[in-house]
Protein backbone atom coordinates (compact mmCIF):
# COMPACT_ATOMS: atom_id res chain seq x y z
CA UNK A 1 0.00 0.00 0.00
CA UNK A 2 1.31 3.40 -0.99
CA UNK A 3 1.31 6.16 1.61
CA UNK A 4 2.04 9.81 0.98
CA UNK A 5 3.95 11.83 3.56
CA UNK A 6 5.43 15.28 3.89
CA UNK A 7 9.16 14.88 3.25
CA UNK A 8 11.18 15.12 6.47
CA UNK A 9 14.54 14.09 7.89
CA UNK A 10 12.76 11.07 9.41
CA UNK A 11 11.57 9.62 6.09
CA UNK A 12 14.08 10.94 3.54
CA UNK A 13 17.83 11.43 3.08
CA UNK A 14 20.41 11.98 0.34
CA UNK A 15 20.25 8.29 -0.65
CA UNK A 16 16.46 7.94 -0.68
CA UNK A 17 16.30 8.15 -4.49
CA UNK A 18 19.29 5.88 -5.17
CA UNK A 19 17.07 2.98 -6.28
CA UNK A 20 14.29 5.20 -7.67
CA UNK A 21 13.16 4.13 -11.16
CA UNK A 22 12.96 7.39 -13.13
CA UNK A 23 12.86 5.75 -16.58
CA UNK A 24 10.41 7.07 -19.16
CA UNK A 25 10.25 5.66 -22.69
CA UNK A 26 9.10 8.62 -24.75
CA UNK A 27 7.66 8.04 -28.21
CA UNK A 28 6.09 11.37 -29.16
CA UNK A 29 6.53 14.94 -27.96
CA UNK A 30 4.72 18.21 -28.50
CA UNK A 31 6.47 20.83 -30.59
CA UNK A 32 5.31 24.28 -31.62
CA UNK A 33 4.36 24.61 -35.27
CA UNK A 34 3.30 28.18 -35.92
CA UNK A 35 0.82 29.05 -33.19
CA UNK A 36 -0.13 25.43 -32.43
CA UNK A 37 1.47 22.50 -30.64
CA UNK A 38 1.57 19.25 -32.58
CA UNK A 39 2.75 15.76 -31.70
CA UNK A 40 5.88 14.61 -33.47
CA UNK A 41 7.68 11.27 -33.35
CA UNK A 42 10.81 11.64 -31.25
CA UNK A 43 11.64 8.41 -29.43
CA UNK A 44 14.11 8.59 -26.56
CA UNK A 45 14.58 7.28 -23.04
CA UNK A 46 14.61 9.67 -20.10
CA UNK A 47 16.52 8.35 -17.12
CA UNK A 48 18.64 9.67 -14.28
CA UNK A 49 22.15 8.79 -13.21
CA UNK A 50 22.91 8.15 -9.55
CA UNK A 51 24.49 11.61 -9.41
CA UNK A 52 21.29 13.21 -10.77
CA UNK A 53 19.13 11.27 -8.29
CA UNK A 54 21.25 12.54 -5.40
CA UNK A 55 21.07 16.11 -6.69
CA UNK A 56 17.27 15.88 -6.93
CA UNK A 57 17.17 14.41 -3.40
CA UNK A 58 19.21 17.36 -2.14
CA UNK A 59 17.01 19.85 -3.99
CA UNK A 60 13.63 18.59 -2.81
CA UNK A 61 14.82 18.24 0.78
CA UNK A 62 16.20 21.80 0.88
CA UNK A 63 14.54 24.65 2.76
CA UNK A 64 13.37 26.14 -0.58
CA UNK A 65 10.84 23.35 -1.12
CA UNK A 66 7.65 21.88 0.24
CA UNK A 67 7.92 18.26 -0.82
CA UNK A 68 5.85 15.13 -0.42
CA UNK A 69 6.92 11.58 -1.09
CA UNK A 70 4.93 8.49 -2.00
CA UNK A 71 6.25 5.45 -0.17
CA UNK A 72 5.74 1.73 -0.51
CA UNK A 73 7.53 -0.33 2.13
CA UNK A 74 9.67 2.73 2.93
CA UNK A 75 10.86 3.01 -0.70
CA UNK A 76 10.18 6.26 -2.55
CA UNK A 77 7.93 5.55 -5.55
CA UNK A 78 6.95 9.15 -6.30
CA UNK A 79 7.41 12.72 -5.16
CA UNK A 80 6.40 16.31 -5.71
CA UNK A 81 8.59 19.34 -5.04
CA UNK A 82 6.99 22.78 -4.79
CA UNK A 83 8.95 26.00 -4.47
CA UNK A 84 7.95 27.72 -1.20
CA UNK A 85 8.54 31.20 -2.62
CA UNK A 86 5.58 32.27 -4.73
CA UNK A 87 6.23 33.86 -8.11
CA UNK A 88 3.52 36.50 -8.34
CA UNK A 89 0.26 34.50 -8.19
CA UNK A 90 1.93 31.13 -8.81
CA UNK A 91 3.38 28.35 -6.73
CA UNK A 92 5.99 26.63 -8.89
CA UNK A 93 5.60 22.87 -9.20
CA UNK A 94 9.30 22.33 -9.83
CA UNK A 95 9.43 18.54 -9.89
CA UNK A 96 6.93 15.74 -9.88
CA UNK A 97 7.66 12.14 -10.75
CA UNK A 98 6.16 8.72 -10.21
CA UNK A 99 8.38 5.68 -10.58
CA UNK A 100 7.81 3.86 -13.88
CA UNK A 101 6.28 0.72 -12.34
CA UNK A 102 3.83 2.77 -10.22
CA UNK A 103 2.34 4.96 -12.94
CA UNK A 104 -1.35 4.63 -13.66
CA UNK A 105 -2.45 3.71 -10.12
CA UNK A 106 -3.49 7.18 -8.90
CA UNK A 107 -0.26 8.11 -7.11
CA UNK A 108 0.43 11.03 -9.46
CA UNK A 109 -3.12 12.33 -9.01
CA UNK A 110 -2.77 12.20 -5.22
CA UNK A 111 0.57 14.01 -5.29
CA UNK A 112 -0.76 16.64 -7.70
CA UNK A 113 -3.84 17.28 -5.55
CA UNK A 114 -1.61 17.74 -2.50
CA UNK A 115 0.36 20.26 -4.56
CA UNK A 116 -2.83 22.16 -5.33
CA UNK A 117 -3.76 22.22 -1.64
CA UNK A 118 -0.31 23.52 -0.68
CA UNK A 119 -0.58 26.24 -3.32
CA UNK A 120 -3.99 27.24 -2.02
CA UNK A 121 -2.72 27.35 1.60
CA UNK A 122 0.16 29.58 0.48
CA UNK A 123 -2.23 32.03 -1.17
CA UNK A 124 -1.36 31.15 -4.78
CA UNK A 125 -4.03 31.32 -7.45
CA UNK A 126 -2.46 28.54 -9.53
CA UNK A 127 0.28 25.97 -9.82
CA UNK A 128 2.82 26.82 -12.50
CA UNK A 129 4.29 23.82 -14.33
CA UNK A 130 7.16 23.69 -16.81
CA UNK A 131 6.23 20.26 -18.15
CA UNK A 132 8.28 17.80 -20.16
CA UNK A 133 6.74 17.84 -23.64
CA UNK A 134 6.18 14.07 -23.84
CA UNK A 135 2.69 13.00 -24.84
CA UNK A 136 2.16 11.09 -21.57
CA UNK A 137 3.30 13.95 -19.35
CA UNK A 138 1.13 16.56 -21.06
CA UNK A 139 -1.86 14.19 -21.05
CA UNK A 140 -1.45 13.72 -17.30
CA UNK A 141 -1.31 17.44 -16.54
CA UNK A 142 -4.28 18.16 -18.81
CA UNK A 143 -6.25 15.43 -17.01
CA UNK A 144 -5.40 17.25 -13.75
CA UNK A 145 -6.92 20.46 -15.14
CA UNK A 146 -3.73 22.22 -16.26
CA UNK A 147 -3.77 24.34 -19.40
CA UNK A 148 -1.08 25.89 -21.57
CA UNK A 149 -0.36 29.44 -20.52
CA UNK A 150 -0.06 32.43 -22.83
CA UNK A 151 1.93 34.26 -20.14
CA UNK A 152 4.90 32.06 -19.25
CA UNK A 153 7.41 32.95 -16.57
CA UNK A 154 10.13 33.86 -19.05
CA UNK A 155 13.06 32.76 -16.89
CA UNK A 156 11.58 29.27 -16.52
CA UNK A 157 10.57 29.02 -20.19
CA UNK A 158 14.06 30.09 -21.29
CA UNK A 159 15.68 27.52 -18.98
CA UNK A 160 13.66 24.64 -20.50
CA UNK A 161 12.90 25.65 -24.10
CA UNK A 162 11.25 22.33 -25.04
CA UNK A 163 8.99 22.20 -21.99
CA UNK A 164 5.38 23.30 -22.24
CA UNK A 165 4.47 26.06 -19.79
CA UNK A 166 1.21 25.23 -18.02
CA UNK A 167 -0.92 26.52 -15.16
CA UNK A 168 -3.57 24.85 -13.04
CA UNK A 169 -5.95 26.99 -11.01
CA UNK A 170 -6.24 25.99 -7.37
CA UNK A 171 -9.24 28.10 -6.32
Amino acid sequence: MIKIELLSEKNFNEHSLDSYERRQDVKRVFRRKGSEYVLVEMPYVEDWSLEKKRQVAADISSAEYISYIALERNNVVGFIGLKKQLNDQYMILDMMHVSATYRGNGTGRKLFNIGKEEAKKAGAKALYISACSSEETISFYKAMGAKLTNNPIQEIADDEPYDLQMVCNVE
